[in-house]
């Protein structure tokens, strides 16, 4: 059995591709049901208090999809990627793997399974609540959405890579998943930097608000400077991995 295979079931018997679908469908239906009725259940349960919320649209509806799915479906995803790249937290899961094949060989399929299943989790979470906001609201521009889920995908194969570098280092699941969730949060505080934001990943995060509201696209500085870090982190993570005693 070729370990491209043997990823793909470990992350299908586990039940980590069901989590990972579960979190961002789940986001998917509640975000844009929450968005359209909120003010009216806020009216019937307020007791005749005043409460003033912006008037529910298509552009908000799926930010507060996407809000919530970048929370906890990327937080779905570090843990998944940290179970499958600290393979070495598993000492004879890590001798029986190294003695068979080299880092590179071990790396790329739970790499690539891991953030391929990351990605269609999300878009799939995307084509319901794209569906679901049609229904409610307005249909949304087809090529903006696309292009907005396209920068958040991008962010969570940079979140796979992140977790692959800090299991370089790091032995415990747990461990890298909660280190590379840490390091995303202070990514998150440095894009507030002026002139740094548009340069790191994080920026991504805010790409599809920025994207479906419209305006001009700024994001090439961003997506090529991720592409650039995602490859780095990979090769530093097969560097120290190669390097490092079972």
């Amino acid at each position: 059995m070729s370990l491209w295979r043997l990823e793909w079931l470990r992350l299908n018997r586990t039940r980590r591709l069901l989590l990972l679908v579960g979190v961002f469908v789940f986001f998917a239906i509640l975000g844009p049901i929450t968005t359209r009725y909120l003010p009216e259940i806020l009216e019937q349960v307020g007791a005749g208090i005043e409460i003033t919320l912006p008037e529910p649209t298509a552009e908000l509806a799926l930010a507060e999809f996407m809000s919530n799915a970048l929370q906890i479906g990327v937080l779905a995803v570090a843990f998944v990627a940290a179970a499958a790249l600290a393979f070495d937290a598993n000492q004879e899961m890590a001798v029986f793997l190294r003695t068979r094949a080299s880092i590179v060989s071990i790396v790329t399929p739970r790499f690539v399974v891991s953030a391929g299943a990351s990605v269609i989790a999300l878009i799939l979470g995307a084509a319901v609540a794209f569906s679901e906001v049609g229904v409610l609201f307005d249909w949304p521009d087809p090529v903006r959405y696309v292009i907005a889920v396209a920068l958040i995908s991008l962010y969570l194969v940079f979140t796979v890579a992140l977790a692959a570098l800090v299991a370089a280092f790091v032995r415990s699941v747990p461990a890298v998943a909660l280190i590379t969730v840490g390091i995303l949060i202070l990514l998150g505080i440095l894009s507030l930097v002026p002139g740094l934001g548009r340069w790191l990943p994080s920026a991504l995060a805010g790409g599809f608000d920025a994207t479906i509201a419209g305006g001009n696209f700024t994001f090439w500085p961003t997506i090529s400077a991720t592409i650039l870090i995602i490859g780095t982190m990979l090769w530093l993570t097969v560097v120290r991995l190669e390097g490092r005693e079972v």
